[in-house]
């Protein structure tokens, strides 16, 4: 029986190998192919220049990243459907769909705090504005993670409803206050006097 088994593995052990053999070519080759190319381009000089902004991870890097997760994607959809059959890709899928959310999350968590910073350094803001700036970019980043959450449809949609209706009377407060609050500061010291 063992040797039946190993005769059985064999052939994919066989393929396992051509596979790990193609993927680690094409990181190789492909990757300092693209890694050449980007730096030909210079995105992220081209961005600083003319925005002003450094980014905090380059793009060059996000590139190549992406390409590596591209081809390590490829490799485990192989060894799923090679050692475990095709009934296990869709749960690999569903799990690969989740994990894609939470780290479309984290990224976009990261490029809002950056915004937020590289806003706050280019501009001159009082730390009462900081505040409820980071404020509603909580509230944001709190709706993106209810979309991330096993819960269900109804609860989901109560909490965007609830937090749409905070972030717009938050942003209509905020407004007022920070269009009119000389006329108020000013109606309040008649009143008080």
């Amino acid at each position: 029986m063992i040797s039946r088994e190993i005769l059985y593995l064999t052939p994919k052990l066989l393929i396992a190998i051509l596979m790990i053999v193609a993927a680690f070519i094409i990181v190789r080759f492909v990757g300092s192919g693209v890694r050449k190319l980007l730096s030909m381009a210079d995105v992220d000089g081209m961005i600083k220049r003319y925005s002003g902004i450094e980014l905090p991870i380059s793009f060059n890097s996000i590139i190549l990243s992406l390409l590596y997760i591209g081809v390590a994607l490829a490799l485990i959809y192989g060894f799923i459907n090679l050692f475990l059959g095709e009934a296990y890709i869709e749960t690999a899928t569903s799990v690969m769909v989740y994990g894609a959310r939470v780290i479309s999350v984290i990224v976009l968590a990261i490029i809002l705090f950056t915004a937020f910073s590289a806003v706050i350094e280019k501009i001159r803001v009082e730390s009462r504005m900081k505040g409820y700036l980071f404020f509603i970019v909580t509230l944001l980043l709190t709706a993106m993670l209810i979309d991330v959450t096993a819960l269900s449809e109804p609860v989901k949609h109560s909490l965007y409803t609830g937090l749409a209706i905070g972030i717009g009377a938050s942003l209509a407060v905020f407004s007022i206050w920070f269009f009119f609050h000389e006329y108020l500061d000013k109606m309040v010291g008649k009143r008080r006097k």
